[in-house]
């Protein structure tokens, strides 16, 4: 609920900042946010999931918490340093530093971050109680919402935007400290414990999760430093659209996960388990990219205003991309079940490394659009990898059907003929085609529709749609 919540005041946000800014400023931000969400990844050190994992079963809990925080602290100082160097050295102008400087602080402050805020949280999600977490992270939105719908009466700008982009998460922060002592009795002390072994369990973490950020968000740095601002901005407006939705298959693979652990023995049920998910994920993302593509320029110029048509392609190719992502997701997952996770750094590699090698040869010709292509083209080698993978780990999928490609097919086929239809009318007629095509075409089996319904506490809808 509160992620819902959270996801449509951020949808709004951006979609405001993105018309208040225009498209060379909303490209200069995306570019500079970029480049300080790759540093908190450095940041992160992947010490999260060690500080959950220890959190739930030590009575040392507080003192690795304390310890990850100065940890963290540390590596941001070093960080801060270094990009300030780095910065003087390549002669970024001064604007430039000054806005990175001020977006740093969001690493320690903010959940848009996900770094010391993150580690904070973790008493209350050892507790169950990430409810209180999350209304402050709905606070932190609604704040930064508020202040972007006054931009205009403020003659607000690109200073105006990161500054509050930076102090609506601080309340949220500060709130949380106080919650943390009220609930815990948790005081934050600049006390280490255990350093090495921390970082030792971290390190493995810690590549993986820098390069998956570099996956998602240096090309438009290099759009930015081989074009120019205006294609990144055109190129971070597409982003706004589709990266998102990456919620989805979290989601959904966070509530099956514990699912498949406890079932692991069973190889009939994790075979079926596996088939509905990767069913499940392919359906959402397809749906998704199909009901984009034949109407993107129109969408994006709606959302964003009519400056940003041209974000209709990069779109496009984003939301085609997320059709590998999203099943990637899962699979990666599935090695995680399996004690195979050495391959997840191997797969982020491969993407980071593909990804790079084609955004190099596209940017320069191709711009924006490039950068899309790139993204689906190193998806799908990472797609190939993992199916690779599960074979050579004989983890045992049934996705592919006669059902499910004369499904593709008809779709396709049918939004394409919609797609002449007026865009609210297309709208409408898509989702009406989507729905029936499913049941008619029995997109999932009997026995995996119950499952659905079963999940969703809609089991009587099972026996009356799916039985008769």
């Amino acid at each position: 609920m509160g992620q819902g919540i959270s996801l449509i005041l951020n949808f709004f946000t951006f979609i405001l900042a993105a018309r208040f800014l225009g498209v060379q400023g909303f490209g200069e931000f995306g570019n500079l946010v970029a480049i300080v969400g790759i540093l908190s990844k450095v940041v992160d050190y992947g010490l999260g999931p060690i500080v959950f994992r220890e959190s739930s079963k030590n009575k040392n809990a507080n003192r690795y918490l304390n310890s990850a925080i100065v940890i963290r602290l540390i590596i941001f100082l070093v960080t801060v340093v270094l990009l300030n160097f780095i910065c003087y050295i390549i002669k970024l102008s001064t604007q430039e530093v000054v806005i990175l400087n001020i977006l740093s602080f969001s690493i320690i402050i903010s959940t848009r971050m996900a770094n010391i805020r993150e580690l904070l949280a973790t008493p209350f999600k050892v507790q169950l109680k990430m409810h209180y977490p999350m209304i402050l992270t709905v606070l932190d939105n609604f704040l930064l919402l508020a202040f972007v719908i006054i931009m205009p009466f403020v003659n607000g700008g690109l200073f105006y935007f990161v500054i509050v982009y930076v102090i609506s998460a601080l309340p949220g922060f500060l709130l949380l400290i106080f919650l943390l002592y009220r609930k815990f009795g948790f005081k934050v002390r600049m006390k280490l414990f255990r350093t090495g072994w921390l970082l030792k369990e971290s390190t493995p973490l810690a590549g993986f999760v820098l390069l998956i950020i570099l996956f998602q968000q240096f090309d438009i740095v290099l759009l930015n430093s081989m074009k120019d601002s205006f294609a990144a901005g055109i190129y971070a407006a597409a982003t706004r659209l589709s990266m998102p939705l990456n919620i989805i298959p979290t989601v959904i693979v966070t509530t099956v996960f514990p699912i498949l652990v406890r079932n692991i023995k069973d190889k009939r049920k994790i075979v079926m388990i596996n088939s509905l998910v990767y069913k499940v994920l392919f359906l959402i993302s397809f749906v998704m990219f199909i009901f984009i593509a034949f109407k993107a320029q129109d969408i994006v110029a709606i959302v964003f205003g009519e400056s940003y048509r041209l974000a209709g392609n990069p779109t496009m190719l984003l939301f085609c991309s997320q059709i590998f992502l999203f099943v990637n997701f899962f699979a990666i997952d599935l090695l995680t079940v399996h004690n195979k996770q050495f391959w997840n750094f191997v797969y982020s590699i491969i993407l980071v490394l593909t990804n790079l090698s084609l955004n190099m040869l596209l940017i320069d010709k191709y711009s924006f659009n490039g950068v899309g292509t790139a993204k689906i083209i190193s998806a799908f080698f990472g797609f190939l990898f993992l199916i690779f993978l599960q074979y050579k780990f004989q983890i045992q999928i049934k996705m592919i059907t006669q059902n499910i490609i004369m499904w593709i097919f008809i779709v396709s086929g049918g939004m394409y003929f919609l797609s002449y239809l007026p865009l609210l009318y297309y709208i409408s007629s898509s989702i009406a085609l989507i729905f029936a095509s499913v049941f008619l075409l029995k997109y999932f089996n009997a026995e995996e529709f119950r499952i659905i319904f079963k999940l969703i506490n809609k089991e009587k809808w099972y026996k009356k749609i799916i039985k008769q």
